[in-house]
C-alpha cells in the first residue's frame, strides 16, 4: 500500500473504531454517520488487506494487524494534532468546546458556582461536564483524550501526566457545635472513645483518601469505630449538626461544610501528613492552547475561593 493513495482520514476512523469497539459510536466521535462510517471501514478494510475489526456480541473487536497498528496510528495522530495546534490560538469569547472535569462532589459544590460564573462571563460558548470516576477510570479517560482535567487529592498518575498542586491540606475533625463530650480540645483518648462518621464515596477521587488515612492510622495504631459510612457528601454536615459523630477530613472541605450547619472544627490529636490538593492532566493535552487556558483559570479560582 502506498501511503499518497491512503486517504488520512481513515486513521481517525481506525482510531475512533479501537476506543469505542463500535461503528456508531465511532462515527458519532468523528462526526460521520453510520453509514459513511461503515464505508471508510470497508475502505480501511480494502486498503490494508485485513477484516481489521471482526463484529462480535462484545462489539467491533480488532484483528492482530489491527492491534499491531493501534500505537503507531495514535502516535502518528498525536504528533499530527500537536503539529497543527502548535500555533493556534484560542479566543475564549468565541469558542465552541465541551471541557470535562473531574471534581469531588464536595469540590464541586465549594468552587462550581464562582467557575461557572466566571465561564459564562468569559466563554459564553463553552460547555462543562464534571465527571465523578475512580482514579484508574479518570487516569484512562485522560489517556484516551475523554477528560481534560482532574482535580483532587491525587496520586502522581505517571510519567506522561503534568501536575500542578493548588493547596496543601491537613487533616482536622468536625463536630457537632454544642458536642456532648468534646470542648474547645479534643484528646486522643475522646478521638479513640469517639463515635465516627467515615466518608467513603464508592466512585470518587476521594474514595482512597480515606483509605489513606486509616493506613496512617493503622501505622499508629490508633481503631476508630466506625458508626456510619456514607457514599455521598449530600447530608454529611446535616447529620453531624444533629449526632455526637465526629468526621476526619480534610481542612478545607471542613471549612465548607460549617457554614450552613451548628458545627466547628477541633484539631486532630494525631501528628498526621499534610496531603496536597492538586490537579493533572495528560502530556497530549498539555500544548493544547485551550485546555492550558481551562486549567489557567480553573486553578485561579479554585485558589481564590480557597
Amino acid at each position: 500500500m502506498q501511503l499518497n493513495r491512503l486517504d488520512l482520514n481513515l486513521l481517525l476512523i481506525f482510531d475512533a473504531l479501537m476506543r469505542t469497539r463500535s461503528v456508531t459510536l465511532a462515527g458519532e466521535r468523528v462526526g460521520l454517520s453510520q453509514s459513511a462510517t461503515s464505508n471508510s471501514l470497508q475502505r480501511l478494510r480494502e486498503a490494508f488487506g485485513d477484516k481489521l475489526f471482526v463484529r462480535t456480541p462484545a462489539g467491533m473487536q480488532p484483528t492482530a494487524l489491527a492491534l499491531e497498528l493501534e500505537d503507531d496510528v495514535s502516535a502518528a495522530l498525536e504528533r499530527l494534532r500537536a503539529a497543527f495546534e502548535r500555533n493556534r490560538a484560542f479566543d475564549p469569547a468565541s469558542a465552541r468546546r465541551t471541557f470535562r472535569i473531574l471534581l469531588s462532589d464536595i469540590a464541586q459544590q465549594a468552587h462550581l458556582p464562582t467557575f461557572v460564573a466566571l465561564l459564562r462571563q468569559e466563554a459564553p460558548n463553552v460547555d462543562l461536564v464534571g465527571e465523578s470516576l475512580p482514579v484508574r477510570e479518570a487516569r484512562d479517560a485522560m489517556v484516551q483524550g475523554e477528560l481534560d482535567l482532574a482535580v483532587g487529592f491525587l496520586p502522581d498518575l505517571g510519567a506522561e501526566f503534568h501536575r500542578q498542586s493548588l493547596f496543601v491540606e491537613h487533616w482536622v475533625c468536625v463536630i457537632n457545635r454544642d458536642h456532648p463530650s468534646i470542648g474547645g480540645t479534643l484528646t486522643r483518648e475522646q478521638y479513640l472513645a469517639a463515635a465516627h462518621l467515615s466518608y467513603r464515596p464508592a466512585a470518587s477521587i476521594h474514595a482512597s483518601l480515606d483509605q489513606l488515612l486509616e493506613a496512617e492510622f493503622a501505622g499508629q495504631g490508633v481503631r476508630r469505630r466506625i458508626a456510619l459510612s456514607a457514599s455521598y457528601s449530600s447530608g454529611l454536615a446535616a447529620t453531624l449538626a444533629m449526632s455526637d459523630l465526629v468526621l476526619t477530613a480534610p481542612s478545607g472541605p471542613a471549612s465548607f461544610m460549617i457554614r450552613d450547619q451548628p458545627l466547628r472544627i477541633v484539631p486532630l490529636p494525631f501528628e498526621l501528613p499534610t496531603i496536597d490538593l492538586n490537579m493533572q492532566w495528560h502530556a497530549r493535552m498539555h500544548g493544547d492552547p485551550g485546555n492550558r487556558w481551562f486549567r489557567q483559570r480553573f486553578a485561579a479560582n479554585y485558589c481564590a475561593g480557597s
